[in-house]
């Protein structure tokens, strides 16, 4: 308690100290030291806010920017090959496809043959996705495509 009272005296003091000031001032002074310091103030105030302002906006930019390299990254990193699609297995192979297509696909290895499940609106998407498989290496020995619930299901046998 006694840091708050001697705060207190300390400022009862100088505003004392500023009043004595301005008494000894004519009128005239008065008003011209009186709004000169409000003027001082709201301009010191006013700066300090547009600069934290610029450096706020500044970084939203760079946030925005960042986000929009992560989604370019983001939809480039489907489309990165290694150096030898070779290297794949047939799963990752069909991964990679679905991935590209925006498809969810269940697959299932039997031996050297793998059964997928996929489903999907648009019937040129499950095309492009069977194209694209055939493209990568793998032959698709059995297909069927039935609609139901305004989906098309694709299952088929790959090799």
């Amino acid at each position: 308690m006694k840091a708050m009272e001697k705060m207190s005296t300390w400022f009862d003091q100088r505003i004392e100290l500023i009043q004595d000031y301005l008494d000894r001032l004519n009128t005239r002074e008065r008003v011209l030291v009186v709004f000169t310091t409000i003027f001082v103030i709201v301009a010191a105030v006013g700066s300090a806010l547009w600069y934290m302002h610029a450096a706020a906006e500044k970084q939203q930019k760079r946030v925005n920017d960042l986000k929009d390299l992560v989604v370019v990254m983001q939809s480039h990193a489907v489309t990165m090959k290694p150096a030898n699609d070779a290297q794949l297995s047939a799963a990752d192979k069909i991964q990679r496809v679905a991935q590209q297509q925006g498809l969810s696909v269940a697959s299932q290895q039997s031996g050297d043959k793998m059964l997928l499940v996929a489903s999907h609106a648009n019937y040129a998407v499950l095309a492009n996705f069977l194209t694209q498989l055939a493209q990568m290496g793998l032959s698709i020995e059995k297909m069927e495509l039935i609609s139901e619930a305004g989906q098309i299901k694709l299952t088929a046998t790959v090799q």
